[in-house]
């Protein structure tokens, strides 16, 4: 009876040597197996967690704005227009134009500015009509050519020249303490200096009535 139960002992022992060592090495590797998938679940949360689409918190971006800031200086060039010069010299107006009185309006008008203006004129006889109103100046007298591209601005962007005597108004010469000489062409003749300047105006102008071409 001993030896059966010896022997059965000694079977079962045996028996489950193999079995038990096994079993062991599929918990051991299914622990592994679960350890590494817990552990990159883990690593791949963050990441997914800060993306738009990972349904993690949406993170936003404030930038502060100066308050002292102002966004009508930026990409904005100023432009200085220089003042008018109207003292220094005399400045004739000529008639060249086909519109009698232009010669007389226009000197009234930049009086009324504050340049000195010498009497009204007409063009020399031998000077042919103007379409493009001319300005030149005296190149010996200090002020001229100051007052003259001042002239040019305010008659429409009239670019002045030098010139010497010979000059084309009726005397051919400057008058006694002129420095410039406007030559009126049809251009601006008749009109006022907003109306040169492109400026709306209301009302009517009456024609010049004078029976001169000046």
């Amino acid at each position: 009876m001993s030896n059966d139960n010896a022997g059965r002992t000694s079977r079962t022992t045996a028996g489950n040597g193999p079995m038990g060592s096994a079993v062991a090495l599929v918990i051991t590797a299914v622990a592994l197996v679960l350890g590494f998938l817990i552990l990159r679940k883990m690593n791949d949360e963050p990441s997914s967690s800060s993306g738009g689409n990972g349904g993690g918190t949406e993170q936003t971006t404030t930038t502060a704005l100066d308050p002292n800031a102002t966004t009508s200086s930026v990409g904005v060039t100023t432009t200085t227009v220089p003042p008018l010069v109207t003292t220094g010299t005399k400045v004739q107006v000529a008639n060249c134009s086909t519109v009698d009185g232009a010669a007389g309006k226009l000197t009234t008008a930049l009086s009324g500015t504050g340049f000195l203006m010498a009497e009204a004129a007409n063009c020399s006889p031998t000077q042919a009509k103007l379409t493009a109103t001319e300005i030149v100046y005296d190149p010996a007298v200090a002020e001229a050519q100051a007052v003259a591209e001042s002239l040019g601005r305010l008659l429409g962007g009239v670019v002045p020249t030098a010139k010497a005597n010979p000059v084309a108004n009726a005397d051919g010469v400057y008058p006694e303490g002129t420095g410039v000489l406007v030559l009126v062409g049809s251009d601006i003749a008749g009109k006022t200096l907003d109306e040169i300047a492109g400026k709306p105006t209301t009302g009517t102008t009456a024609a010049p009535t004078s029976s001169t071409t000046a």
